[in-house]
């Protein structure tokens, strides 16, 4: 039995504001496998880490990220809506977001609204290779990745491709995700079966699940209670070599 990668979604997100340096630097120490950003672009086409559309509940300013120039973002505060132990904390720039992260970690990078083909280049750039993938939940952004990056590992959500297999033969996804509400172990060993990855996206501590995805072998969870499943995943883990030493 394998341990699950953890993805750690929006960076350690119960500790440190979300998609922020601070958030993924947190994750890091934490031991996070992979960590989760989101990018939007702005009006002079730079690239952000971003959840939302706008800036609203994420920074102390107001706007929609595509309507702003990257002077406007860049002076925003990004921290202390979450602690005033984080004010001052800058959105981040995803070239800057990358440079900080390469070497340390892997990365699942989710394009909210941007270029793709700007976000594949800049990945490129930094030549995370193998240890990143990526999603959108916009059709249009989906087929440009098919497109321009056709070996570019990507992941597609069970409730956006509609079935595993428009998943394989329209999404040609590599990976497929499940939610708390769908995930069942035949679905799990069904996909791989057919030669992809698993994931989840869970954002509630529920132990119980989590036990579950460990024997049921997931490969990766994307989640908030890292903590949490991690020592979940210990106690299984040592269950499991427990009952293979004693047989």
């Amino acid at each position: 039995m394998k341990p699950v990668q953890l993805v750690y979604h929006r960076g350690d997100s119960l500790n440190a504001p979300e998609n922020t340096f601070a958030s993924a630097e947190s994750a890091i120490i934490a031991g996070a496998d992979y960590i989760e950003f989101d990018v939007h672009q702005s009006a002079d086409n730079v690239l952000y880490v971003m959840h939302d559309e706008t800036v609203d509940r994420t920074t102390d300013g107001t706007g929609v990220i595509a309507e702003m120039t990257s002077a406007e973002i860049d002076r925003l505060d990004a921290g202390s809506w979450f602690s005033p132990a984080f004010a001052g904390e800058p959105v981040p720039r995803l070239d800057d977001f990358l440079r900080r992260l390469k070497g340390r970690v892997k990365i699942y990078c989710e394009i909210k609204q941007a270029d793709a083909g700007r976000v594949v280049d800049m990945l490129d750039d930094f030549a995370f290779g193998n240890d990143v993938f990526v999603s959108s939940f916009s059709a249009d952004i989906r087929t440009d990745l098919r497109r321009i990056a056709p070996d570019l590992k990507r992941n597609v959500q069970l409730h956006v491709a509609g079935s595993l297999e428009h998943a394989i033969h329209h999404e040609q996804a590599h990976i497929f995700e499940f939610l708390e509400e769908n995930v069942t172990r035949e679905a799990i060993e069904e996909a791989k079966r057919r030669g992809l990855e698993t994931m989840i996206f869970i954002d509630t501590p529920n132990a119980e699940l989590f036990a579950n995805l460990v024997e049921w072998q997931i490969d990766y969870v994307n989640l908030d209670y890292a903590a949490l499943f991690r020592a979940v995943q210990q106690e299984v883990l040592l269950r499991f070599d427990g009952a293979g030493l004693a047989s």
